[in-house]
């Protein structure tokens, strides 16, 4: 990513923040170093070689710019003396509570996550992100956003400790075992593509509606397994439980029906007995 950030535009980013008498270190070459690390940590999670624009841009360079003042907060009032490590003078301030600079750092925390949530879902729209390595991971499960990871925390309040990144991946992993499962048993592996890959377009017909069931029936499973400790495969008597409306809805959609039949029909339908067998046992 071209970050074409300065010391007045980080100032916007982050207000409230008394102005460098002369000859004192800009803001922006103190943070220089967390700057470089969160641009890093962006590139390699999210955007890849993709390189934002316009509100892109701005999200993106908003969330370095969060990210790396959480991160060097801790260090800003820290000096390396000959004697060790001492803390810079504050003449005339009062130095904040820990209390205080913890809540600060968990706002910006917060607000960065508020803002990757966003550029996550405003990439989806990207058709060169898309095919990146990392528009396909997140293109590869019916969780393609950070959209459902306050939904997870809000139904397992335990979880608000973890990351938003970090709580994803387990999302994720979940998510990929259950979709596996409703692959093999129930809606076969190219459908389940064709409709996980047309988000956020659905340009076929009924594909939306089928892609928000798959999607509420992974998320619900998700939700049930996130506190599990062991991985485990999926009880086929649960996964049943969370296909068979799907089944009964694709009767819908011609196109979706088809689709589907001819990869799963003959492996979900059952024939009918005949017995044509002579004998005492004959029917």
């Amino acid at each position: 990513m071209n970050l074409t950030l300065d010391n007045t535009r980080l100032r916007e980013i982050i207000p409230n923040i008394i102005h460098e008498v002369k000859g004192e270190t800009p803001l922006y070459e103190k943070l220089l170093p967390w700057i470089t690390s969160a641009r890093l940590w962006l590139e390699s999670e999210i955007l890849g070689t993709f390189q934002p624009h316009d509100e892109l841009y701005d999200i993106a360079e908003k969330i370095i710019v969060l990210k790396a003042f959480a991160n060097a907060i801790p260090s800003l009032d820290i000096t390396l003396s000959p004697a060790g490590f001492a803390v810079i003078n504050t003449e005339g301030r009062a130095p904040a509570s820990k209390e205080r600079i913890e809540r600060l750092i968990a706002s910006l925390c917060a607000e960065a996550d508020d803002c990757l949530a966003s550029l996550c879902i405003m990439l989806h729209s990207q058709p060169q992100w898309r095919l990146s390595p990392q528009g396909q991971t997140f293109l590869g499960t019916f969780i393609p956003h950070f959209g459902d990871v306050t939904f997870i925390r809000r139904r397992s309040p335990e979880l608000k400790k973890i990351s938003m990144l970090d709580l994803y991946r387990a999302m994720r992993d979940i998510a990929v075992r259950i979709e596996q499962s409703l692959e093999e048993l129930y809606l076969g592996p190219g459908f389940m593509n064709a409709i996980r890959t047309s988000y956020p377009a659905f340009n076929m017909q009924g594909s939306r509606d089928i892609y928000n069931m798959i999607h509420a029936a992974v998320l619900r499973y998700v939700s049930t397994h996130i506190s599990d400790t062991t991985l485990t495969c999926p009880d086929e008597h649960e996964v049943w439980h969370l296909a068979r409306p799907i089944l009964a809805r694709l009767n819908y959609w011609p196109q979706l029906t088809e689709l589907w039949q001819h990869e799963m029909a003959e492996k979900i339908y059952v024939k009918p007995f005949r017995n044509n067998v002579p004998g005492g046992y004959y029917f």
